[in-house]
């Protein structure tokens, strides 16, 4: 878990932002920025998944999944469902439909439905926390700085913008380096010869 503090700061740090009282930068635009750079990441490295299992029946037609991201895999009583639809029918194979973050299967059938998704929870204040790995911090960071200084306010802007740039792709191979060697099934490391 990340706090929001905790991001704030170190892009205030990095901007000379820190003249407490009288800041540049809004605390409301940094948390704006913040809830981007999170949507990218989740949309990007696939974050936050969770699982789900409801019993859906003729009252109670559709399972809810507040701040839907993306579906990796839906099953109705343990049997896989391809297909995903956004209109309702009343024949056919049966898929997953989906009305916002509303869940359900068309043609309708009651059971078990089983939801293996990805969700994004945005903060609303510098108090909040960041549900996000704490390997997570640099890349919101340069995330933000990104966001920030694309802003065209400043010729200056642009060179500093290329090195954050930069910044966040290297803090972006971290992140990917750390998922590969958290959920990869087969790794394989090279012994490194020292002479």
């Amino acid at each position: 878990m990340i706090e929001v503090s905790e991001v704030v700061a170190k892009v205030r740090e990095r901007l000379n932002d820190n003249e407490v009282g009288n800041y540049e930068i809004l605390d409301s635009v940094l948390v704006e920025n913040i809830n981007q750079a999170i949507l990218k990441i989740c949309l990007e490295f696939k974050l936050n998944k969770a699982i789900t299992r409801a019993l859906i029946t003729e009252e109670e037609r559709f399972l809810t999944i507040n701040n839907l991201l993306g579906i990796e895999s839906v099953k109705l009583d343990k049997k896989e469902i391809e297909s995903r639809s956004t209109i309702e029918r009343d024949n056919g194979e049966i898929e997953l439909l989906i009305l916002s973050d509303k869940l359900s299967v068309t043609p309708f059938r009651s059971g078990e439905l089983e939801v293996i998704y990805y969700t994004c929870e945005e903060v609303s204040n510098i108090l909040d926390t960041i549900k996000l790995p704490k390997i997570c911090l640099e890349v919101l960071v340069y995330s933000v700085l990104c966001n920030l200084l694309e802003i065209p306010n400043n010729e200056t802007n642009f060179s500093v913008l290329v090195n954050y740039k930069q910044l966040l792709k290297l803090a972006k191979d971290n992140l990917t380096n750390y998922l590969s060697l958290m959920y990869s099934k087969n790794i394989h490391f090279s012994k490194v010869v020292r002479v």
